[in-house]
């Protein structure tokens, strides 16, 4: 199992690469060919369609846990019944989601955007609707792929996703303008959806749909696990959702598209670590329905966390400047002071990951709603006050002093509740995360301020050499034995066999 695990985690590591280097092609030319302000309006209708196709009203893990201990118990029939009950409901939430969507466009002016921009985002969202449809129609899917522990192939069909949705923007933005990246936007996941169906199909052909089956038993079940995150839920999206807006009614339409430079740097950051921890939360959801203890394992994954996030954020703290001049310019280097605040604020939130999956493998989650809304509650309002105060720095450092609270020591607070596991020795490991951060990251910054690197060739030699005594730095400092036992062991059994007698000889 920890073989799949970690196969898991390389595919989506590789997925999370496809998704950032067309993300990073796709930026600059979204720039040249839309300018800043049509880029900004095009970032603001994606946030809007965040606000519904992700909305995470803590179903989709309702229906991974089930589907997980109907296949522990080999329960085929049962699978069924929870698939069809999950599309059955998740069919409902986004018709609900689309009425919602479509009333908001009746009063475009809550969005910060006037004149004909205005008209553009009503007719582009009324067209994206179907997406908000169709993305929570295939949650149930997504929920079947992880319960069986096969991540590799959401992994690959959301990289085709990327690089079919790019090669169509470019295609299609120059001539089409805005309306070539929503044409693009829904061929591909017209696409990729289809995909997800065949292939769970192909994974599990048992698997069936059937209004039949649905379930009001199941139904009930998911409700009773999921009635505290679904308030969570909400609040979590308004929370995440909530920025552009903020931006747009306290700034304009430019200030959210350099924001977003920072944002989409820290974000796809944040996924990488996700690709390589997130495959773990089957994991715990299989432990609990086993009643076994979960502190090892507990202790590893946050421990693998903090050194998966100190390592690729201590790489983003030191390039992030010079990669952001080279890749969209000298006009968004301001970007670079919202980057490292958030860099902060990432590493805080990394902490709480493995303590949110536990609770909710546990079913002792019904307080995490509580935090949720408190934490974007008191996070909205220091965006706002700090903002007006200090402008777009002000609302960033905002982010960082909420995530302190709540992630660092709040979310523990509720974890300590119902597992009295020693956490000691992590938050010595957080405290060396982001003091490593802090430290290698401003020498490192500043170093490559004095050796002014100035051209895509000089910033891959310096990254290519540095990145590895970053790991080693981080590796050192952060793993514990048994961890670096693990990983070692994984890499030792990757090296082809002919590799290995030539190293035995050697020795």
């Amino acid at each position: 199992m920890k073989k799949q695990l970690l196969t898991s985690s390389l595919f989506r590591f590789l997925e999370r690469g496809i998704v950032v280097i067309t993300s990073f092609l796709l930026t600059p030319f979204f720039i040249n060919e839309l300018g800043s302000t049509h880029y900004g309006l095009w970032l603001l209708i994606l946030s809007i369609l965040g606000w519904f196709n992700v909305v995470d009203l803590g179903f989709p893990q309702a229906i991974q846990r089930q589907i997980v201990q109907a296949l522990e118990l080999n329960d085929k029939k049962r699978v069924n019944v929870i698939f069809s009950t999950g599309i059955v409901l998740f069919t409902v939430l986004g018709g609900f989601s689309v009425l919602t969507l479509i009333g908001l466009t009746t009063v475009p002016a809550i969005f910060g955007v006037e004149g004909l921009d205005q008209i553009t985002l009503v007719n582009i969202l009324l067209i994206l609707s179907v997406k908000v449809l169709w993305g929570f129609m295939m949650n149930p899917f997504h929920g079947f792929f992880s319960g069986m522990l096969r991540f590799d192939i959401d992994a690959n069909i959301s990289s085709l996703n990327a690089v079919v949705k790019a090669i169509m923007v470019f295609l299609l933005l120059s001539d089409w303008n805005i309306w070539g990246a929503v044409a693009a936007t829904l061929a591909s996941d017209v696409l990729t959806n289809i995909l997800k169906i065949y292939y769970a199909k192909r994974l599990f052909p048992d698997l069936r749909f059937s209004i039949k089956l649905a379930s009001k038993k199941e139904l009930i079940d998911l409700f009773s696990y999921s009635k505290h995150l679904v308030i969570n839920g909400i609040a979590n999206t308004i929370g995440t959702k909530s920025r552009p807006l903020i931006i747009t009614q306290l700034f304009d339409l430019p200030s959210l598209a350099l924001a977003s430079i920072a944002s989409n740097l820290i974000m796809h950051t944040s996924a990488f670590v996700s690709s390589i921890t997130g495959v773990f939360s089957p994991l715990f959801n299989k432990k609990a329905a086993r009643k076994e203890n979960m502190e090892k394992l507990f202790n590893q994954t946050t421990n693998i966390n903090l050194f998966s996030s100190t390592v690729l954020f201590l790489s983003l703290f030191i390039f992030g400047k010079v990669f952001i001049i080279l890749w969209v310019g000298n006009d968004f280097e301001y970007a670079v002071n919202l980057l490292y605040l958030g860099i902060i604020s990432s590493l805080f939130a990394t902490f709480s990951n493995s303590a949110n999956t536990v609770l909710l493998a546990q079913a002792n989650h019904k307080y995490i709603s509580v935090i949720t809304i408190a934490a974007v509650i008191v996070g909205i309002t220091l965006s706002i006050v700090l903002g007006l105060k200090f402008g777009l720095i002000g609302l960033a450092a905002g982010g960082v002093v909420n995530s302190a609270i709540f992630n660092v020591f709040a979310k523990i607070i509720l974890f300590k509740k119902y597992n009295n596991y020693n956490m000691r020795g992590l938050y010595w490991c957080l405290s060396k995360s982001v003091l490593i951060t802090l430290v290698l990251g401003v020498a490192g910054s500043s170093l490559l301020d004095y050796l002014a690197i100035d051209t895509w060739l000089e910033f891959l030699l310096s990254a290519t050499l540095a990145f590895p005594f970053i790991v080693l730095i981080c590796w050192i400092l952060l793993l514990d034995k048994s961890i670096k036992s693990i990983l070692l062991h994984y890499v030792i059994e990757r090296i082809p066999l002919n590799i290995k007698k030539i190293f035995i000889k050697t020795v």
